[in-house]
């Protein structure tokens, strides 16, 4: 069964979800038949960049032959430029131009770059260079100077979601022709905003997690999704906020000790309280759920504190901070995390 990335991925440009002005401009080009030889495209990871720049190849050559791709997190040598430098000066055998996918070129070293100016300086006519990457503060400005850049923006939170849902409707659709046991998938809209807030702006990573999360369970909620991807347990989060704040310095011991003893790595446990408690406070300031994590679905939950729980909560969040900073290099952090939240209900 494929991967929902790779079953949903955009065959052409209507089908690439925003980033709109960049897209017009490559059409534009295409139609007029004025396309450059190089090209970087940047923008965070799932945003599009190397399924515009296989569609943008593809449109070149009328859907002949393949681009070739190179993944420079593996191929970042010299000799690996001067293998391409080699290859290009060929025309391709079953299309019009010989087009090069570049991915991740940031990994690229510097004696690679170097090898490869000459060759973006004069390209040969028939040759195109797309370099996608994530990080193009990394790339030497010689090479930028000479290349058009694409800078790709984080998907929205709407249209993450809306993509989401249109994915399982085709599915339920797949499910239903089919005729087979397989039961459709069940969701509600809150699980899947949930979802586009933890891909932060990516599309693919917010397709691969709920691939994640069909693969857990046919019924997608906000709970199923925290059990399938690990994340947050938000209720464990309150318990222990709600344990300090009631000065119970016994029953926040006993949230870190279950966490232990479940398997929970207890940094990571105590980084994610740290994004729980930043949350918390930002729904204080904010008053929604637009730019946080947490799901609305604890609105009543947060509700229930009171201005005065809230100012504690701030002093909470510098303390937990402070704690995940001095437990970083902490072989053995249980204790360190033990003293400091019974010290903290203990504070007047």
């Amino acid at each position: 069964m494929k991967a929902l990335a790779i079953k949903y991925r955009p065959r052409t440009f209507d089908d690439v979800v925003e980033q709109g002005s960049v897209k017009q401009i490559l059409q534009e080009q295409l139609r007029t038949k004025t396309h450059k030889n190089c090209y970087l495209f940047t923008g965070g990871a799932g945003t599009g960049k190397t399924t515009c720049a296989r569609i943008f190849a593809n449109e070149i050559n009328g859907h002949a032959g393949n681009p070739i791709e190179i993944d420079a997190a593996s191929n970042n040598g010299v000799e690996n430029v001067r293998e391409i430098i080699d290859n290009a000066k060929f025309k391709a055998l079953d299309a019009p131009y010989k087009v090069y996918i570049i991915d991740e070129c940031h990994m690229l070293s510097n004696g690679a770059w170097n090898a490869m100016l000459k060759l973006i300086e004069e390209p040969p006519a028939q040759t195109i260079f797309i370099f996608c990457t994530t990080d193009p503060q990394k790339i030497p400005a010689t090479i930028i100077s000479r290349v058009q850049r694409y800078d790709f923006q984080r998907i929205t939170y709407d249209s993450i979601v809306d993509r989401l849902k249109a994915i399982l409707v085709m599915e339920n659709e797949d499910i239903l022709n089919s005729g087979g046991p397989d039961e459709a998938y069940v969701y509600d809209m809150e699980a899947l905003g949930y979802i586009a807030k933890l891909a932060d702006g990516g599309m693919r990573d917010a397709i691969t997690l709920l691939d994640k999360c069909i693969s857990y369970s046919a019924d997608i909620s906000v709970e199923s999704v925290v059990e399938a991807l690990g994340t947050i347990n938000y209720d464990v989060m309150f318990e222990l906020t709600e344990s300090i704040i009631d000065m119970n310095p016994g029953e926040a011991v006993k949230v870190i000790e279950e966490a232990h003893r479940s398997g929970v790595d207890l940094k990571q446990f105590m980084k994610q309280y740290s994004y729980f408690v930043l949350d918390a406070y930002k729904y204080y300031l904010l008053g929604g759920f637009e730019y946080l994590q947490l799901p609305s679905t604890y609105e009543d939950r947060l509700n229930a504190w009171d201005d005065e729980t809230y100012v504690f909560v701030k002093e909470l969040l510098a303390e937990v901070i402070k704690l995940n900073a001095e437990i970083k290099w902490e072989p053995s952090p249980k204790p360190l995390i033990e003293a400091t939240i019974i010290l903290l209900c203990q504070e007047e």
